[in-house]
């Protein structure tokens, strides 16, 4: 069984991190943080200067997961995505890469 899956691309030296999903079942065990640091390790040794992400503004989880690792808010996207009949803000959310240890 699938347990969680990240998709990553990278464009211009920067890895912009797509989806990071972990199954219901699974959350709150540190998958997702497993997963999540295995992937900026990744880009990191394949030389990308920072790990780009955007997440739901209301997804606090996620949020407070990304802060926990490094990343910070660089900017917001106004109705980036669908939310029922209206549209939800993004917060757009940065790691330098360039001053990480190479093995964490």
């Amino acid at each position: 069984m699938l347990s969680g899956y990240a998709i990553v691309a990278y464009m211009v030296g920067e890895a912009h991190l797509l989806n990071l999903c972990v199954a219901p079942l699974k959350r709150c065990h540190g998958g997702g943080r497993r997963l999540l640091r295995s992937l900026v390790l990744e880009a990191a040794r394949d030389g990308m200067s920072q790990v780009l992400l955007e997440v739901r503004a209301s997804n606090r989880a996620a949020i407070d997961l990304y802060l926990a690792e490094g990343f910070h808010v660089i900017g917001r996207r106004k109705g980036y995505y669908p939310s029922g009949r209206d549209r939800e803000d993004a917060l757009v959310m940065a790691l330098p890469l360039d001053s990480r240890p190479p093995d964490r």
